[in-house]
């Protein structure tokens, strides 16, 4: 990097750094993932209770003594005719009038039986299911009993089948869990997505801004357009590391704060009761789970990062600057972005293809293209082993790409910066590129 390229990246990052806007989106940013998090800890907290009298129906007494009063559902037999049972629900926004299956549905061995439930006001989902599950569990014990067996011999019967996959390696087996890495893989795409989108949009307008109000007509007599250009991509690139990693620390000890809090308000007993009641199993078993997928995950992927969103940065962010340069408004840019813009957006249209096969003929080539490959190698790279060869594959395309980038265009940078008043063709700056 010569002086001059030099000086113009240590303007333009320090002109972006000090800004107040960027200083507010540093901290608001991770502010607001915390304000989530600590609202849904409060809601999950001070949740209201809803309680409900459910009025039994039933032709015969087959099921109700089966069902059970919680804290939310108070299970009482119907007395009341049809006529009176609709006046008291009428009445009464509190009440449910619940009507059973008959003995002929519950005998039949094919066929759903079905409840019908009747309120004055729409039945919440969490309602409607708890009602849904002491009847399902009431039916079980029915039609348990008619068949002759035992408590004991129907435990016995009913299993869930937990399936744990490891990888081999050369230092030994590791556990591995699909979901995390799926979650992992698509969010580190998503977010290297959303830094080239929004810090390529930043620096076209800045071009777009120096243009309109003719500032670089006085910068580049002094500094040559290509240095002018590699500046303000460096410095905007280092602007997005910089937000990157201040994001990263910021969120990384909120969420630690906000744990140890969670951890001292939310009851282990009340978290494990609600997992039983939702048939989730043990609840401690499963954070265990979690805990060890988390420590076995191969973190060191993310060293990738800062090199594919520099490397996609420089691809995406010099055409962007080119784009700028050719036009004196945004609105006229949006002919020229608009290309660009689809090729950012297609990996993560791809999304559930790689997602679903990371080792595929596909999954490898969108990989190594250079256009895909900042999104797409982050998230192979979460989910599978990728062979070396593959990933240097990738790496010295993405860098060949936008060094071949960067010169088209300085090409069109050089000329279309100092041309006013007159919207370009594709063809005229093809022209400029051979010129």
């Amino acid at each position: 990097m010569n002086n001059k390229t030099w000086i113009v990246f240590r303007r333009e990052y320090l002109n972006i750094v000090k800004k107040k806007t960027f200083l507010i989106s540093t901290f608001l940013v991770p502010l607001s993932f915390a304000l989530i998090f600590g609202i849904q800890i409060l809601a999950a907290l001070f949740v209201e209770k809803e309680h409900y009298t459910v009025l039994i129906q039933e032709e015969q007494p087959l099921l109700s003594q089966q069902l059970t009063s919680s804290t939310t559902l108070d299970f009482k037999p119907n007395t009341l005719a049809d006529d009176a049972l609709r006046e008291k629900l009428l009445k009464d926004e509190n009440i449910i009038a619940l009507r059973l299956p008959t003995q002929d549905v519950l005998s039949r061995e094919q066929g759903q039986p079905f409840i019908k439930l009747s309120a004055s006001r729409n039945i919440s989902d969490p309602i409607r299911k708890e009602i849904q599950e002491k009847v399902t569990t009431a039916i079980r014990a029915y039609k348990r009993e008619r068949a002759g067996i035992s408590e004991a011999q129907l435990k016995t019967l009913e299993f869930s089948l937990d399936v744990k996959t490891e990888k081999v390696t050369a230092e030994g087996a590791k556990n591995i869990n699909s979901g995390l890495a799926k979650g992992i893989g698509f969010g580190v795409c998503f977010l290297v997505y959303m830094l080239i989108s929004i810090y390529g949009s930043i620096l076209m307008q800045s071009i777009i801004d120096e243009k309109s109000n003719r500032i670089v007509e006085v910068i580049v007599s002094s500094v040559k357009p290509f240095q002018l250009l590699m500046g303000k991509v460096l410095a905007i690139a280092s602007v997005g590391l910089t937000q990157f990693v201040l994001w990263g620390v910021l969120s990384g000890g909120l969420m630690i704060v906000l744990s140890i809090v969670a951890g001292g308000a939310i009851d282990p007993a009340a978290m494990q009761a609600q997992a039983d009641a939702a048939g989730s199993g043990d609840a401690q078993q499963q954070a265990q789970e979690i805990m060890r997928a988390l420590q076995t995950f191969e973190w060191r992927i993310l060293w990738f990062m800062p090199f594919y969103f520099i490397g996609g940065f420089f691809l995406y962010g010099s055409l962007m600057a080119a784009a700028a340069s050719a036009v004196d408004n945004v609105q006229d840019a949006q002919q020229f972005v608009t290309p660009i813009t689809i090729f950012i957006i297609l990996p993560m249209l791809f999304m559930v293809n790689i997602l679903q096969n990371p080792n595929g003929t596909f999954a490898t080539f969108a990989s190594i293209f250079p256009f895909f490959s900042p999104m797409i190698m982050m998230v192979r790279l979460a989910l599978t082993e990728v062979p070396w060869y593959e990933v240097v594959a990738s790496m010295a395309v993405l860098v060949l790409s936008f060094v071949g980038c960067i010169w088209v265009a300085g090409k069109i940078y050089r000329t279309g910066i100092l041309m006013y008043g007159k919207k370009p063709s594709f063809k005229e700056i093809f022209k400029w590129v051979r010129y």
